[in-house]
């Protein structure tokens, strides 16, 4: 009989110990990307998640599906060097709408993700505004699976507090809707304004994932990025504080 220390140096062992482990990372990202039906959150194209539109609205604000009417406003946003002052670079109107396009049918697959946002200004029709939702982040980014919570907004939108009202909205949807456990966001250390939203959120730096973003080329002051974290629990002890 073979000893627990052989066995545990034997390769045989350590290939299925390996390959268990890499199953078990498979099927946490297979439910994460939509591949598998599982409860409470079924993101599988076909079977999407029904949220209430309820949960995505409040009185200055409504998130909802991308349309037609939203690629000029949303070309023109992503093409303000000050809007795009945090990412690589601004965005071509090719890019623009292909970027549309891509979060259009991962909300029709999923019933979930960067919606358009509309400003719900008093006693004038509704004005597209950006975007805020929740996203499955690039395998790239060092984090393993997770959701993010993002947004961008116009520039003659910013200092009203609709990032952190809409970003709220999202939050909400994916804890109560999605089952969510724990939904996180990114940004490079030098974004302020969203570091700030973030805290106000109610998430917390995690200094121990910071990373380098490949997007940026090296001696690139924005190349360094943070991610703040919010567990489910924080949320829900945070709620009579939202009310």
């Amino acid at each position: 009989m073979r000893s627990r220390q052989t066995e545990s140096t034997d390769p045989a062992f350590l290939n299925e110990k390996t390959a268990r482990k890499q199953a078990e990372r498979q099927l946490l990202q297979d439910a994460l990307a939509g591949g598998l039906d599982a409860e409470p959150i079924a993101w599988a194209p076909g079977n999407a998640t029904v949220i209430a539109p309820a949960l995505l609205a409040s009185p200055r604000l409504r998130l909802r599906p991308w349309t037609d009417a939203d690629r000029d406003p949303f070309a023109a946003m992503t093409a303000d060097t000050e809007v795009m002052r945090h990412f690589p670079a601004p965005l071509s109107r090719a890019q623009s709408d292909a970027w549309i396009d891509r979060m259009s049918r991962k909300i029709e697959e999923r019933g979930w993700g960067f919606w358009a946002m509309d400003y719900l200004a008093e006693g004038a029709a509704p004005q597209f505004a950006g975007f805020t939702g929740l996203h499955i982040p690039d395998p790239k980014f060092p984090l393993g699976p997770c959701v993010e919570v993002g947004w961008r907004l116009a520039q003659r939108f910013w200092g009203l507090g609709l990032a952190t009202e809409a970003a709220r909205l999202s939050l909400r949807a994916g804890f109560e809707s999605l089952g969510l456990q724990e939904i996180v966001a990114m940004t490079t250390l030098r974004n302020t304004r969203s570091r700030a939203v973030m805290q106000r959120l109610g998430m917390q730096e995690s200094p121990a994932d910071e990373f380098d973003h490949w997007a940026y080329p090296e001696g690139n002051p924005e190349r360094r990025c943070c991610i703040y974290r919010l567990p489910r629990a924080r949320w829900s002890a945070d709620a009579p504080n939202r009310s």
